[in-house]
């Protein structure tokens, strides 16, 4: 059996003292960069991904829809933007996870956008160059998301698969945003900045977040001072080659 590939970046800011390796480290079981380009076939059960994460985000194998990980439970929001609990044995060609620790808390007291929140928090989270996994309660006067369908082979590039995305529009919804901020230096690794799936109080609905209004949010952040990569052993990832910028297709299918 081929072995997996992987990498460790150790992220020493701020002092040499570290929480747990298994309380600051965020990990991902691909680039990003496969995925723009279609590798879509899963490589990692969400029973190996439990293991290094009870909190994150992702897709499924073939792209079926989104991944959302919130308290140790790992969803699937599928196309008519319904979440189904996921079972042990289904894949996931990436995904993002970390067990979720606090570092910070913030309590805005005022409504919030999509781009209210990320300048909120820019101006408040620590350094630009760690990863923060960031969650964020409240209810939401409208928000808006999408969910991809799933692709058949030979599967095209993500910037064509979103085309036949399902997108959803809701009011008046509580419910908790799962996702990353990721420094700048991560290009074509994962997505540079903001990255968020939804996730409703019921665990009913969610998807992929497009822009939203939340009253009086309850916000959390919790550093990740440790990144670790491992990278697929399939066919279709080592034999792939990838040629193409990622900076306009990433900001396509963030839209």
């Amino acid at each position: 059996m081929k072995k997996r590939y992987s990498f460790l970046i150790l992220l020493f800011l701020f002092g040499c003292t570290h929480a747990p390796a298994k309380q600051d480290a965020v990990f991902q079981n691909a680039p990003i960069h496969a995925l723009l380009a279609g590798c879509y076939t899963g490589t990692m059960t969400v029973q190996e991904l439990e293991k290094r994460g009870d909190f994150g985000l992702g897709t499924l194998d073939a792209l079926d829809g989104e991944m959302v990980v919130l308290d140790r439970i790992f969803y699937q929001i599928k196309p008519d933007g319904k979440a189904y609990r996921l079972g042990g044995d289904a894949t996931s060609p990436f995904a993002t996870v970390t067990f979720f620790k606090k570092d910070q808390e913030f309590s805005p007291g005022e409504a919030l956008s999509y781009k209210d929140l990320t300048q909120f928090l820019d101006e408040r989270l620590l350094s630009s160059n760690l990863f923060y996994a960031v969650k964020v309660e409240g209810r939401f006067k409208t928000l808006k998301a999408r969910s991809a369908p799933r692709q058949n082979k030979p599967y095209p590039v993500l910037t064509e698969a979103i085309k036949d995305q399902k997108v959803f529009e809701w009011e008046n919804l509580e419910g908790t945003l799962v996702g990353f901020r990721v420094p700048p230096y991560m290009e074509g690794i994962n997505v540079p900045g903001y990255h968020f799936h939804f996730l409703s109080k019921d665990r009913t609905i969610g998807g992929h977040v497009i822009d939203f209004q939340v009253e009086g949010p309850r916000i959390e952040a919790g550093e990740g001072r440790k990144f670790m990569m491992e990278l697929p052993e399939n066919e279709e990832f080592l034999k792939f080659r990838f040629e193409a910028d990622t900076r306009e297709a990433i900001a396509t299918v963030e839209k």
